[in-house]
């Protein structure tokens, strides 16, 4: 590869890291396994820089990297039982990303505003960079997984704001 491609491929590459991250997290269901998996599919799609070209779509080139890394991370982690299987995996791959991700953001950071604060402080210190659940349910005196509970219905409740948000604007 030449060096202005090899400089192109890097722009694409860094570019790229912020959506490449929500599609393994959405595929995964866990920010810090996504950081691990993104790194493995860096990796990969660095080792395949030669076979990228400029007329392919980069998106979705590094996309099928992004989902084959996380069908790797699955078959090794299947004895945790929190890991979805290949299956919902390629379902949630097949779903339409939105063409509009600040379109979500918004919805989120709306919905997130809506949620009585002892809530919006349990995900923010979920998704706080080395938190954990142990920790958190230490702090709070209760078991992980009335933690783990809390946080699923959580999400749950964003996802149907963001959807109904979303729905609301076509």
């Amino acid at each position: 590869m030449q060096e202005s491609s090899r400089d192109k491929f890097v722009q694409l590459l860094t570019g790229s890291q912020t959506s490449l991250f929500s599609y393994i997290a959405m595929l995964i269901g866990d920010v810090h396994d996504a950081n691990n998996v993104l790194q493995q599919a860096n990796l990969v799609l660095w080792r395949k820089a030669d076979e990228y070209s400029e007329e392919m779509d980069f998106t979705a080139w590094s996309r099928k990297v992004a989902y084959y890394s996380t069908l790797a991370y699955i078959r090794d982690q299947r004895r945790d039982k929190h890991v979805f299987d290949e299956a919902v995996i390629a379902q949630l791959a097949a779903r339409p990303v939105a063409a509009d991700e600040d379109e979500v953001r918004v919805a989120l950071r709306h919905c997130l505003a809506s949620l009585p604060e002892d809530l919006r402080t349990l995900i923010r210190e979920r998704y706080w960079p080395g938190s954990s659940i142990t920790a958190i349910a230490k702090k709070h005196g209760k078991s992980e997984g009335a933690i783990r509970m809390t946080l699923m219905r959580v999400r749950t409740t964003l996802g149907d704001c963001i959807e109904r948000k979303r729905a609301a604007t076509l």
